[in-house]
């Protein structure tokens, strides 16, 4: 049976579980990282990493979440330009927002299959859960545009879905190839852009 951690022993390597994780998850992909290795790069047992977290996924999905919390606070932070037109830039803020997704190194590998793998692994609470945070970051953009003085023409939910699909276009960047992925990726940012300004 794993030996019961203090509070600050458990703070200590869940941080070192999310770091030394995300560098095997950028090495080998989700899929071909065990938990095994991950246990080992921490320096703890099999059983004891079952007292952090249910499953490797589940790791894999906090790690995720936290690089988007960081993105999503950078996009609500992202400076208007006074002078340019509204679908500008909605359309420089929605570029910002995907090219620090793109280069993010945990994702550099990470496709179709290994999205439809984490569906199936994590429980259905926890992407209900996450699919709430992406309806509340929705509602912040938005309110954030408004403040900027630039009038939204789409709802909440609609943004949320837009802004979703030109992620799940990353998820084919491989089927595309690089040039037709960024070519078709500035063609959809800036329709998404025009929608949501209405123009």
């Amino acid at each position: 049976m794993p030996k019961a951690f203090s509070e600050n022993e458990k703070e200590t390597i869940r941080a070192q579980m999310r770091e030394k994780g995300r560098k095997l998850f950028e090495q080998q992909g989700l899929r071909k990282t065990s938990v095994d290795e991950l246990t080992e790069a921490v320096g703890i047992s099999k059983g004891a990493f079952y007292l952090f977290y249910e499953s490797k996924e589940e790791l894999f999905m906090e790690i995720l979440e936290g690089f988007e919390q960081e993105i999503q606070t950078a996009i609500l932070k992202f400076a208007i330009h006074p002078n340019a037109e509204a679908r500008r830039n909605v359309r420089e803020m929605l570029k910002s927002f995907l090219l620090k997704w793109d280069a993010y190194p945990l994702l550099k590998n990470f496709n179709k299959t290994d999205f439809d793998y984490l569906v199936r692994k994590i429980p259905a609470e926890r992407a209900l859960q996450h699919a709430r945070s992406d309806e509340e970051f929705s509602a912040q953009l938005i309110k954030k545009i408004k403040r900027e003085g630039i009038a939204v023409k789409a709802s909440p939910r609609t943004i949320g879905n837009l802004i979703k699909s030109l992620f799940f276009l990353s998820l084919h960047r491989d089927d595309l190839g690089q040039p037709a992925y960024e070519e078709s990726m500035n063609i959809l940012i800036d329709l998404v852009a025009g929608y949501i300004v209405g123009a």
